[in-house]
């Protein structure tokens, strides 16, 4: 913060240095903090002025406060790729439970399910707004049909299957926890797989017009895993301004691609691969080796 400003900033007990350039009111100072901490993969869990609880109060009650009313601001933050680890964490225990009173029920038990399952639906938004499987899978889908009326017992005859589902859940979110608590190793396995893979991508326009569609889907499976891999571990590495750009570019590209796939348009499929994402991987798969 400006000496002359007085104002001195805390973030986890660890005063650190920040300037202020343009911010006169607490709220705008606040919303530096914010972008300033995001733009590092941090997210603000707690905010505090002089000893009050910012996040506790509306904000018209204080973001019209003068900057240099305030003597110190006490940040609390939590890196997204911690939140997303701790949220994996707890889906693999919930599912580890749930397998638990699966094959309890066939002893006559697993009276803790229902309970497990009492909101289904927040449940699959959360793991809809922090995936773990990979692109393609029917996995939830199978999983939310299985457990449509959660009430309802498991019958011998959907005993199998349940517990086939539910353990390879928990095989891929366990994937990701080790992906992203080893993630330099991780992301120097997803450089050297991506450099493998731009050959390959160019490959598969000609394999669909071929009729060689399963050597074509093949290689876009391992594509979509390694692109997976990549980007649930990247909220664990230090921020890349340069590499931020080229995944922002693919996203939308890569929702193309799952859009042709449904429609079967291989020529689209084709085009996509080699013109627009083979050359972006090509130039991403030297700043993922850079990063780890």
């Amino acid at each position: 913060m400006r000496e002359e400003a007085e104002v001195h900033l805390s973030i986890n007990e660890q005063e650190v240095s920040y300037s202020l350039e343009t911010e006169k009111t607490l709220g705008e100072a606040a919303t530096g903090v914010r972008a300033w901490l995001a733009s590092a993969g941090f997210f603000v869990t707690g905010m505090s002025a002089d000893g009050h609880d910012l996040l506790a109060a509306n904000d018209d009650a204080w973001a019209s406060e003068a900057i240099s009313t305030v003597k110190v601001l006490d940040v609390r933050a939590t890196h997204t790729g911690e939140m997303k680890l701790a949220h994996w964490r707890t889906v693999d225990a919930w599912l580890l439970m749930i397998e638990a009173e699966v094959v309890e029920a066939a002893r006559g038990g697993g009276s803790a399910l229902q309970d497990l399952l009492a909101d289904l639906p927040r449940t699959m938004e959360g793991f809809r707004a922090n995936p773990f499987l990979p692109p393609g899978s029917d996995l939830m889908k199978r999983f939310e049909s299985l457990f449509a009326d959660p009430a309802a017992p498991i019958v011998p005859a959907r005993r199998a299957e349940t517990l086939t589902v539910v353990r390879e859940l928990r095989g891929w979110v366990r994937r990701r926890i080790a992906e992203a608590t080893n993630s330099a190793e991780t992301l120097a396995r997803a450089a050297a797989q991506m450099r493998e893979t731009v050959a390959a991508l160019r490959d598969v326009s000609v394999l669909l017009q071929t009729g060689k569609d399963k050597a074509a889907m093949d290689i876009v499976i391992g594509f979509t895993d390694v692109t997976q891999s990549m980007i649930d571990v990247l909220p664990f590495c230090p921020p890349d301004p340069q590499r931020a750009r080229l995944i922002t570019e693919l996203t939308p590209i890569l929702r193309d691609l799952v859009a042709a796939f449904d429609a079967r348009d291989t020529v689209l499929i084709g085009d996509l691969l080699e013109y627009e994402i083979a050359p972006r991987v090509e130039k991403l798969a030297p700043l993922l080796k850079a990063s780890a």
